[in-house]
């Protein structure tokens, strides 16, 4: 018959193979990924901190932390109060902050008065312990 012509359809010549289809989802999928990784790094999360008072917790009657960035902002305080003989050895706080260095201005109040210091330190979502005893065991 005439005019009765069956045409093959062929593959266009713009749309994608199956293989370039499936490498632009893996693409996308890995960039996702990647993404999300990112944000998750650059937004707060609960940071463990334990604050080492050791043998000489008992003259402890108070804890003021504050949690300054590189740039000297001030991101977080923290003020804890103990009845005289009442600090554990340990004291654990467990801020919500980015991961990233930090310098700890701590003040220590005991029985004798006020001391202070500053420790640096690298928060990544693990725990960090600041060894305070040395700083308690001094007379003002």
């Amino acid at each position: 018959m005439e005019g009765d012509e069956h045409v093959e359809p062929s593959a266009s010549p713009l749309a994608p193979s199956p293989v370039r289809r499936r490498l632009r989802g893996l693409f996308f999928l890995i960039g996702g990924a990647l993404v999300t990784l990112w944000f998750a790094t650059r937004s707060p999360r609960e940071q463990h901190v334990r604050f080492v008072l050791g043998p000489h917790a008992a003259e402890v009657t108070g804890l003021d932390v504050q949690y300054l960035e590189p740039n000297g902002e001030v991101t977080r305080e923290n003020e804890m109060r103990f009845e005289p003989g009442q600090a554990p050895r340990i004291v654990t706080h467990e801020p919500s902050l980015t991961d990233g260095e930090y310098r700890l201005r701590i003040d220590v109040d005991t029985r004798e008065g006020r001391r202070s210091v500053e420790r640096q330190v690298t928060l990544s979502g693990g725990s960090t312990s600041v060894d305070l005893a040395g700083v308690i065991s001094k007379t003002p």
